[in-house]
């Protein structure tokens, strides 16, 4: 049954993926689904004091870096948020969030931005878009960690 749920999990980050680069519109259920999956994956690997208190931090910590990125997005861009980060990404941040113990959120998350933005460097002179397609580019990252790691069992994400 684990097998299915993780074969479900990385074919809706498949979907994300190609949702992102085509369309720039991925659909709500999506992250829905795959926040569910990876938040139960997590959630019977530990306590549920632990999840909460984890989740918590995490969801702190979003809160704080959007509001940074907000201030510098009105202040020094001149532009809402909206128009520097779209609803996909930060949706997809919140997936992360709620899906890794926080030194393993601190981590993936920085690691996946710096994928991100090396691929979309990469990418750039083959894009129609100029905007980056963060949630695709952080959902390969994302595709590729969980399937190696299922794999093979470099290590395990849910340890604190």
């Amino acid at each position: 049954m684990l097998i299915i749920l993780k074969i479900v999990c990385l074919c809706c980050l498949t979907a994300i993926i190609a949702q992102d680069f085509r369309e720039r519109y991925i659909y709500a259920w999506l992250f829905v689904c795959v926040g569910i999956l990876l938040s139960l994956f997590y959630f019977f690997e530990t306590t549920s004091f632990m999840y909460l208190l984890n989740i918590g931090v995490n969801i702190g910590t979003l809160i704080i870096i959007l509001s940074i990125l907000h201030l510098y997005a009105k202040l020094k861009i001149g532009q809402p948020l909206n128009q520097v980060l779209g609803l996909g990404d930060i949706l997809f941040f919140i997936v992360i969030a709620v899906s890794f113990p926080i030194p393993i959120f601190f981590v993936l998350f920085s690691f996946s931005l710096i994928f991100g933005l090396l691929l979309f460097l990469l990418l750039k002179p083959k894009l129609k878009e100029k905007n980056v397609p963060l949630a695709g580019l952080q959902a390969l990252f994302f595709m590729l960690i969980l399937s190696l790691n299922w794999m093979f069992k470099f290590t395990n994400l849910y340890m604190y």
